[in-house]
């Protein structure tokens, strides 16, 4: 799947600030929230039979009736997407696609997998 844009770790590159060392606002983190979003609001819609309409970001992925098999596999989706090691139990620690989205767009502890 292309995920143009996208990169493994932007936002930790990105996390040292400007030349003056303030924090910068990343309109690229912002932009790959959304493109997280997207991709998990559709790929959750997959799995669930669903229209991507009917996924709601902030809705625990509990409620959509996911097992632990479906919460692994969507992991380990995300790795191949982001080429970075993520914990198997990613969907339990980010409850909502909105809190895992965030979170993956601003990781800094992720481990960037060889090519």
């Amino acid at each position: 799947m292309s995920f143009e844009g996208l990169q493994p770790n932007d936002a930790v590159q990105n996390a040292g600030g400007n030349a003056h060392g303030q924090p910068e606002a990343s309109s690229q983190q912002a932009a790959q929230v959304i493109e997280i979003q997207n991709w998990l609001v559709k790929r959750l819609a997959e799995l669930i039979k669903v229209s991507p309409e009917e996924v709601d970001i902030q809705e625990p992925f509990a409620n959509f009736g996911l097992n632990s098999i479906d919460a692994v596999s969507l992991s380990g989706d995300l790795e191949d997407l982001l080429r970075c090691r993520l914990s198997a139990t990613l969907l339990w620690d980010f409850p909502t696609i909105e809190t895992l989205s965030h979170h993956l767009a601003g990781e800094s502890a992720v481990v960037q997998l060889p090519e």
